[in-house]
């Protein structure tokens, strides 16, 4: 099996390289050191052979012996029950640690899929880690204006950047899955409202973030999204929560008083969303779950009468659209659009009588949030007893029609998980027939949760997952804000 092995891996150093193979950075593998596995002198070969495939391509290039390496890849895999964890660590020739990365399964199916994501991880780490531009010095870069030349050629422009640098908030401990602004207060501060999987927190943002107060809901209750609203016009702010329990909507409506939170209903089967169509006053809009569909009949505005809720205003929405994953602009001349995102991450522009107009090349949105039905009637097909609904990112609509959507990118998957490492903020215009960007913030390191964007401050507000949940660690997030100018 180790002669096999290392057969391989001289095959892969032996093939013929591009010209460009003089950019490449040559790398070696180390064998694996194995615990909590039965087969460990084989599976010490056979990962280090694996990841040494992978790792292999356009920027890099494996040898062998470690002597011609630039850098050398020590890797260690963990046995833990079922589960694993892989882990491997970087250096240069000098021996300075030039980047770490490490993944994880729940079963030995999931191991191809695993060293994978790790050679995705430890590539993008060690060319991180080479000398690079310098970055700009703003979070915006705005396209530019080409005026149409009298020549058939057009030579491309430098990109206007604009923008401050930006801040950031200290880390916040767990995985968040969802944000929403609250009121700015008298001097300036904003109130945000944050929540992980089992838990919501108020937060006041000034020059620090300060936590005010949380509360935690029961483990079997799982929050999927949080929007506020004043619905009954008392100068209060709700926070409406949508909560999945036992693959049910349960969802509950909470509200701050002092500096604590009071419940004031629950058990509404309802997903919430707060959305200001066309730029305009933001509303509560719902859409119920049918016992077939996710998501299932109209959008409705949801209104509050006395201690009750109701629906009205329906909406119809065209194709591929739901609660989740839209909204409407209009044109100069008034006339009213819908945007929408496609589960594959494409951008939609319907007019309102439901005609598609547009279709976006690049993918936008991007989501690590979902839930779970019963699947049975497909189980023989997809292997899987459950059906896996991703929650959309959202969709921002400024008074003056910008549209404003995440793009969460450099994902993989295994099985139906997702999971993301960068993220940027793009807005675009709708030009008359197409949606043409105007501006972009400048690439994140990190999964986009969820944003939020003040209109008056010209501001971002961004909730990123800065590091992964794990066997041993529950992760971390950050809020950030980018100044658009």
């Amino acid at each position: 099996m180790k002669k096999l092995a290392l057969l391989l891996l001289l095959l892969i150093c032996s093939f013929p390289v591009p010209a460009m193979a003089a950019a490449q950075i040559k790398v070696y593998v180390a064998e694996f050191a194995v615990t909590g596995a039965p087969n460990k002198d084989e599976l010490k070969v056979m990962l280090q052979t694996l990841l040494a495939s992978r790792l292999n391509g356009e920027r890099l290039l494996v040898v062998d012996p470690p002597a011609a390496a630039e850098v050398v890849v020590s890797g260690s895999y963990a046995g833990i029950g079922k589960s694993f964890s892989l882990d491997a660590l970087v250096k240069n020739s000098s021996g300075t640690v030039m980047t770490r990365a490490f993944t994880q399964g729940e079963s030995q199916e999931e191991l191809l899929a695993a060293v994978g994501k790790l050679a995705q991880n430890l590539t993008e780490g060690i060319l991180g880690a080479q000398p690079a531009p310098p970055l700009p010095p703003t979070d915006i870069v705005r396209k530019e204006v080409v005026p149409v030349p009298a020549s058939d050629i057009i030579k491309a422009q430098p990109m206007e950047k604009v923008g401050a640098t930006g801040w950031i908030s200290q880390r916040l401990d767990g995985v968040m899955v969802a944000m929403v602004a609250g009121k700015t207060l008298e001097n300036g501060d904003k109130e945000l409202y944050i929540a992980d999987k089992h838990s919501l927190k108020l937060y006041r943002l000034g020059k620090d973030l300060t936590l005010v107060c949380e509360v935690a809901l029961q483990k079997q209750e799982n929050i999927l999204a949080i929007d506020t609203a004043d619905l009954d016009g008392d100068g209060v702010q709700e926070l409406y929560v949508t909560i999945q329990t036992l693959e049910l909507l349960t969802s509950q409506v909470w509200q701050v008083k002092g500096n604590t939170f009071v419940r004031l209903a629950e058990k509404l089967p309802y997903f919430f969303r707060g959305i200001a169509l066309a730029g305009g006053e933001k509303k509560i809009y719902v859409q119920q779950m049918g016992r077939d569909a996710d998501f299932y009949g109209d959008v409705f505005e949801l209104v509050k009468v006395g201690d009750k809720y109701e629906l009205k205003n329906p909406l119809k929405l065209p194709r591929f659209a739901f609660l989740y994953n839209f909204n409407q602009f209009t044109d100069g001349a008034g006339r009213l659009y819908f945007v929408v995102l496609h589960e594959n991450g494409y951008l939609l522009v319907y007019n309102k009588e439901g005609e598609e107009l547009w279709r976006s090349n690049d993918k936008y949105g991007g989501s690590e949030v979902y839930f779970i039905r019963d699947d049975l009637a497909n189980v023989r097909i997809t292997g899987d007893p459950y059906r896996w609904i991703y929650l959309e990112q959202r969709i921002v609509v400024t008074k003056e029609g910008e549209i404003i959507v995440p793009q969460n990118s450099s994902d993989w998957a295994v099985g139906k998980v997702r999971s993301y490492r960068k993220s940027t903020v793009c807005s675009l215009g709708w030009n008359g027939s197409s949606l043409e960007e105007k501006w972009h913030t400048r690439e994140s390191q990190n999964y986009l949760a969820d944003f939020s964007y003040d209109q008056e401050k010209k501001e971002l507000i961004l909730l990123q997952v800065v590091k992964r949940e794990g066997i041993f660690s529950k992760g971390a997030s950050a809020v950030a804000i980018k100044k658009v100018e």
